[in-house]
């Protein structure tokens, strides 16, 4: 005997060949692992039982069946399996398969080897399969069964080509304009029925194969007036010469099995859906086999790590090892005994022991007669997802205590500028409580102009304009319950939610900052000018006392030159030299008078001073200087025309130290009240980083300067292309002529 055992695992083939050895000692076992040697095998003749496994790396038992009998049409075949299920065992006793036995009740192999092997003997086809001839003598019998369903013969002629013979009427009905009157160009083909051109490569094998003397099923797509395409099960019977033995006639019959085709393909993508689906999907039975599970899809073996094996016939609480006792298990069990669908989140364990937490879903299945055959239960793993959560929750409990309780007050509006939430540090700051703010428009805690403003920003912003407030610290002026106004720093950033368009303010009270910063400004200004008349009165005193002595010096010095006879040259020369110095001491006099108070502002006047200014400078520079000044002099309050003059002073020594310009150019304008003074320079410029440099004070104090005399500086300036500085004054007097 030889029988043929189909198994890609060695280890189950072994303990099916052990088996057989107890009662088929001397049988040949053929052993098959792979597609390749399935092949071969099947060219080999001499079988007389094959045994196979449903699921195998290639295909799968019930496909390869209809192969083998392809081949060997009265081999007898006998599935041997532990992962198909009661709808497979259906399906493979159906198809004619001999038996069907699960591997942890492989003791009934034995006798089912027996019983279909004396099946077989029995069989009065299969003992004449061997010689075609009866076939042949009894093809009119065999054709005459199928009168009414779509059969046909065809002859094979000398050079191999099929002519159409004989076809039933339904056939004829099918094929329409096909011809049988033996010369018709279509009867030279392969095929009765206008095949589809994706699928003309299997008829053409399978025509192969009968002239080879081999009977075939096999299955294709047929295209009906040009439009309907329909699948076909072609069963055809060859036929051999007894002298010869060649293949001289073709007997078969044709099958719609469109419906069934269509059905399988929705059947495989349900199927290929459930197994491609990323949460588990298992299938169990009733409770009266304690709920074994049937089927396990790719991703519930992924998540728990479990082999098919291994959870096949199992019930689900293998998951929770010894961890049973919860709760939520308990209503997943209830769930099962009352017929209802069920819900839980459980804590399982995959075979490695490690925990994960399962979603379950649970629901019932019933058929046609609304009955209750089977429980399908969708899983999930969402441990992440758990763990996410109590992440998020803490980190909201965390973030809205810091919302609670940080010291500025915290504001979130909506798009219409409506308040939706604020903190205790609000309530706090503006005395209102939250009931009588939330719902309230913003401008309820703005004083005018700011309330304008506010409306004008929030309409430009949602108009697609840009949002000049967002990101940037500003000082506004907000008002309380009371009616009192107060100082605070603002800071708007905008964030969205669940396409929703919200607004966040956070506001700081900078009143004391603000009082601190004018009681040091007035400081500083009042330091500033007591400096600036301290140096007037060491100037007057340098230019009284020092400039005096060295005017009587000079005086005496010329005396003595004239009271010394001629020939003392070594004298007049002394008294030269000693002239020569004091001329240069007299000079370094008046110069430190000017640094301390230019006594030409006082004479003169402001733009005379800013003309003699410029022109020292160009002289100790060698820039080119342009400037551009009113006609007419201005009469400014003492304080003010020194403060201008000094930040024209530190602007060029800033000018000459750092800018390297070859240029300057110096633009004054006078107006109702107000002075306007531009300095520009062509030099490399300066980074907003540069300007703000802690430890320079030189641009810190003309601000300060200006503020103090009610003006403002503001500074351009971009690396590589100078910079511009503008001084806006407003003077206390007019305008008027000097004399």
């Amino acid at each position: 005997m030889r029988f043929l055992i189909i198994d890609d695992d060695p280890v189950e083939r072994s303990l099916t060949i052990a088996t057989l050895r107890g009662k088929f000692a001397d049988a040949d076992m053929v052993e098959v692992c792979s597609r390749e040697v399935f092949d071969e095998k099947m060219a080999e003749t001499g079988f007389d039982l094959a045994i196979t496994e449903y699921t195998l790396g290639w295909t799968d038992g019930l496909t390869l069946f209809k192969a083998i009998k392809s081949s060997h049409a009265c081999l007898p075949v006998i599935m041997l399996t532990d992962s198909g299920g009661e709808d497979i065992a259906v399906a493979a006793i159906k198809s004619g398969m001999a038996d069907y036995i699960v591997k942890r009740n492989r003791r009934r192999l034995l006798d089912a080897v027996e019983s279909s092997l004396l099946e077989t003997k029995k069989t009065e086809f299969c003992k004449n399969a061997e010689s075609k001839a009866p076939r042949y003598e009894r093809r009119d019998p065999f054709i005459s069964r199928f009168e009414l369903d779509l059969a046909y013969s065809m002859t094979i002629s000398p050079d191999g080509k099929p002519i159409l013979e004989w076809s039933t009427e339904q056939l004829k009905k099918l094929i329409g304009s096909v011809r049988f009157d033996g010369e018709s160009k279509q009867q030279a083909c392969d095929w009765v029925l206008p095949v589809h051109p994706d699928d003309i490569k299997i008829v053409q094998d399978r025509f192969e194969k009968l002239l080879a003397g081999c009977e075939d099923i096999s299955e294709y797509r047929v295209v009906i007036n040009d439009s309907d395409t329909r699948y076909f099960s072609d069963h055809s019977l060859p036929v051999r010469d007894p002298i010869d033995g060649g293949v001289v006639q073709l007997y078969g019959v044709l099958h719609d099995v469109t419906s069934r085709r269509k059905n399988e393909e929705e059947l495989y993508l349900m199927q290929h859906a459930i197994d491609s689906c990323n949460n588990g999907i298992i299938i169990t039975g009733l409770a009266d086999k304690d709920f074994p599970i049937i089927y396990a899809n790719e991703a519930f073996l992924r998540t728990t790590g479990y082999s098919r094996q291994d959870v096949l016939g199992q019930n689900c609480r293998f998951l929770q090892q010894s961890d049973r006792d919860q709760a939520n298990v308990t209503e997943l069990r209830e769930a099962l005994h009352s017929y209802r669908d069920g819900h839980a989140v459980v804590r399982n364990y995959r075979k490695d022991g490690s925990l994960f937490l399962n979603e379950v879903y649970i629901s019932p299945i019933r058929d046609k007669q609304g009955k209750i055959t089977h429980y399908v239960g969708v899983q999930n793993d969402v441990t992440g997802r758990i763990e996410m959560e109590d992440l998020l929750s803490k980190n909201e409990a965390r973030m809205r205590s810091i919302f609670n309780n940080v010291f500025d007050g915290i504001i979130i509006i909506n798009e219409s500028g409506i308040i939706e939430k604020i903190n205790p540090s609000v309530e706090r700051l503006f005395g209102y409580s939250a009931e009588e703010l939330i719902g309230y428009n913003i401008n309820k805690l703005m004083s005018e102009p700011e309330q304008g403003r506010h409306d004008t920003y929030l309409k430009t912003y949602l108009n697609g304009g840009k949002a000049k407030i967002l990101g940037f610290k500003r000082e506004v002026s907000g008002v309380r319950k009371d009616g009192s106004v107060f100082s605070m720093e603002l800071k708007v950033s905008d964030f969205d939610v669940e396409q929703r368009h919200f607004f966040i303010g956070t506001v700081h009270d900078i009143s004391e900052r603000k009082q601190a910063e004018e009681a040091l400004r007035d400081l500083s200004g009042h330091l500033e000018t007591a400096r600036e008349d301290e140096r007037t009165r060491i100037a007057r005193e340098i230019h009284d006392e020092l400039g005096s002595l060295l005017a009587a010096l000079k005086m005496d010095l010329s005396w003595l030159s004239k009271q010394l006879p001629a020939g003392r040259s070594a004298c007049h020369e002394k008294i030269t030299v000693m002239n020569r110095q004091l001329d240069d001491a007299i000079g370094s006099v008046r110069r430190i008078i000017a640094d301390l108070r230019p006594s030409i502002l006082d004479h003169l006047g402001l733009l005379a001073a800013i003309d003699w200014k410029l022109d020292e400078f160009r002289q100790q520079t060698g820039m080119q200087c342009v400037l551009t000044m009113p006609e007419n002099n201005i009469v400014i309050d003492d304080g003010t025309d020194i403060a201008i003059f000094r930040i024209m002073q530190e602007a060029l020594t800033n000018i000459a130290l750092h800018s390297r310009a070859t240029k300057v150019t110096l633009d004054v304008e006078t107006a109702a009240n107000s002075l306007v003074m531009k300095i520009t320079d062509n030099g490399c410029g300066m980074t907003e980083a540069q300007m703000n440099k802690p430890g320079k004070y030189g641009i810190l104090g003309m601000h300060e300067r200006a503020r103090h005399c009610g003006g403002e500086i503001a500074i351009d300036s971009k690396p590589g292309k100078g910079t511009t500085l503008v001084l806006n004054m407003r003077l206390k007097s007019s305008e008027g002529g000097h004399d």
